[in-house]
């Protein structure tokens, strides 16, 4: 490239010295006649639709992985289901060290420790929901192990939360109920990308995505003013992750109760699992569907196509014997009646 603008230049320079001085407008319009060509609507269109295409192949393969993991999903639930009603009729002899009892445990974890990915993106969450756009993946809850934010104190306090690099501070007003505080805290909270659920009872606890949750079980560094949080040097506050039904890690089978309530739990998971597969099967064909109306052939370009058809027919090397071969057809006429006639 260097070297192609390097040898436009020295035939400029060349022209200059051997044109005179009359053609000085011609010279200085040479290199507006090397501007950068605007692409045509034609290339641009074909650019788009090679754009389409390729998104379309990769959301094909993401949903062939998701289906399969969801496959997979769906035979390790069917397992789970059948061992532990094996191990709830034989929970009473020996529930710790059953055969039983163990395989039903391997499988638990085999779907916790599920990841079905396409180039880095997960395509099922922890709670074994399919994510997509419009269903983003579930969020971890956790609550904060030693420390209760949500008590109203008499007087006003400044926490500060340290996590990573970043430290972020928030003022928690005196007097004020624990939605008031909330509402604070969660300001506080928000280029953290976590989110302040308060329950029924007023108390508090947190979500938010995969990536924060690495960081944040770890434990969270956090100073106060004595009310609520200890002044002084910051202080690790460990955190205690809140499991919800959907999830295989929140599944118990240790008693009668706990193995008849997670039976339970298995069976709306395999009816959401059934679902899924159902969703993803009407995508594929939708993405197909797609596909081939983009490489279908325009109606433009058809009718180009069928008129050049249509034109090569009828410019052939005798048009005397077409024109003759029509008359004879329209006339019922003789071959010497129409050459008399021609």
């Amino acid at each position: 490239m260097l070297k192609g603008i390097s040898d436009t230049l020295n035939i400029q320079q060349r022209s200059q010295t051997v044109v005179p001085a009359t053609s000085t407008k011609q010279v200085l319009l040479a290199p507006q006649a090397l501007a950068r060509p605007v692409m045509t609507s034609h290339r641009l269109q074909s650019y788009q639709k090679w754009a389409k295409i390729t998104q379309g192949q990769h959301d094909i393969s993401a949903n062939q992985l998701a289906d399969k993991g969801l496959q997979y999903v769906r035979a390790l639930l069917r397992q789970l289901h059948e061992q532990l009603k094996l191990s709830r009729d034989n929970i009473h002899d020996n529930p710790r060290d059953s055969a039983t009892h163990t395989r039903a445990k391997q499988l638990q974890s085999q779907l916790a420790s599920l990841d079905v990915r396409y180039q880095g993106h997960p395509l099922i969450d922890h709670q074994l929901n399919l994510i997509s756009a419009a269903r983003p993946a579930a969020k971890y809850r956790f609550t904060l192990a030693s420390v209760d934010l949500s008590i109203e104190k008499q007087r006003d306090e400044y926490i500060n939360i340290q996590l990573g690099n970043g430290i972020y501070r928030a003022l928690l007003p005196a007097k004020q109920p624990s939605a008031q505080l909330a509402q604070q805290l969660s300001l506080a909270l928000k280029p953290l990308n976590i989110q302040v659920v308060t329950d029924k009872a007023g108390q508090f606890s947190f979500s938010c995505t995969q990536a924060r949750w690495q960081q944040v079980q770890a434990g969270l560094l956090m100073t106060g003013q004595g009310q609520r949080l200890p002044a002084g040097d910051a202080r690790t506050i460990k955190v205690n992750e809140q499991l919800n039904w959907q999830d295989p890690r929140e599944w118990r089978f240790s008693t009668p109760e706990d193995t008849k309530q997670t039976i339970v739990k298995i069976t709306k998971s395999q009816h959401k699992i059934e679902s899924q597969l159902q969703e993803l099967a009407s995508n594929k064909r939708k993405i197909h569907q797609q596909l081939q109306n983009l490489n279908a052939p325009d109606t433009a370009e058809h009718d180009i196509a069928e008129t050049i058809n249509q034109l090569a027919a009828l410019m052939q090397p005798s048009p005397f014997h077409l024109q003759v071969t029509s008359l004879l057809a329209q006339a019922n006429m003789t071959r010497t009646q129409v050459s008399a006639l021609l």
